[in-house]
């Protein structure tokens, strides 16, 4: 019988080339790209800062070549560069900032496009200096900006906003909310007192707010030593004036604290 014929596959086929892939630009020196930084703003090309964001993280380690980027980021905050320029500059400060940035990054605070740039950078940086600067804020910001404050002031536990805080809480009820939570965080035995003070006055937000502080302040007080002083101030919240709710959260943080002791 006759074989049917063999049939060859077709060869493949080449793709078309496509276009010629164009090389990347090379990145600009770091002395190039501070000259990019001066004219800054919004929607031009940040590949043109990728050197500053390199060198900060290329300084860590090594302290002269630290303090030698911080000072020359430090002119680029000035009210005569973009919100996006000084934006940029405090988050490097975040990661190589120090007491000499804060003079410069202070007056950020108040202002509503940079505050939350501001404060992160003086949240990080170590020392009084950034403590102070956030704690004369709390005196001066308005609005959702002293709100953010008041974070700022909760996240650095810095016991010497207490007065401060104590104030705000007597004021507008986002603020008084904050200024309650803050002073949890800060957990000191003055702290609690003021949270026991403030304890069931004002509207129901507050009111709250002050419950969720005042555990927190336990909290803190039993990681710090003061045992016997959280116990009491949770105590406060298991009397039948409290809602249902709180009495259980607050009885179940008492036993959990009573068995560590």
């Amino acid at each position: 019988m006759a074989q049917a014929p063999q049939t060859s596959a077709p060869a493949p086929q080449t793709p078309p080339a496509g276009p010629p892939q164009t090389p990347a630009a090379p990145l600009p020196t770091l002395d190039q790209s501070f000259e990019l930084l001066k004219e800054f703003k919004l929607g031009t090309d940040s590949t043109g800062l990728i050197p500053i964001e390199r060198a900060v993280m290329e300084v860590h380690g090594n302290e002269t070549a630290r303090a030698a980027l911080e000072k020359r980021l430090v002119p680029y905050l000035g009210s005569s560069y973009s919100s996006v320029t000084r934006s940029f500059v405090c988050r490097q400060l975040v990661l190589i900032g120090s007491a000499a940035s804060v003079p410069a990054v202070t007056p950020l605070v108040l202002d509503e496009d940079l505050s939350v740039h501001a404060r992160n950078a003086l949240e990080r940086i170590p020392g009084s200096e950034s403590e102070k600067a956030l704690r004369d804020a709390l005196g001066q910001a308005k609005g959702r900006t002293r709100i953010g404050v008041i974070n700022s002031v909760a996240a650095r536990r810095d016991a010497a906003s207490t007065p401060g805080l104590i104030r705000i809480l007597g004021e507008d009820p986002a603020s008084a909310a904050a200024a309650a939570k803050a002073l949890g965080e800060i957990g000191t035995p003055e702290a609690a007192k003021a949270l026991t003070a403030a304890r069931g006055k004002g509207p129901a937000p507050v009111q709250q707010a002050v419950v969720d502080g005042t555990l927190i302040c336990a909290d803190r007080l039993v990681a710090d030593g003061h045992r016997s002083q959280a116990i009491s101030l949770i105590e406060g919240l298991t009397d039948a004036s409290q809602p249902e709710h709180v009495r259980g959260a607050a009885k179940r943080m008492l036993s959990a604290v009573t068995r560590k002791s």
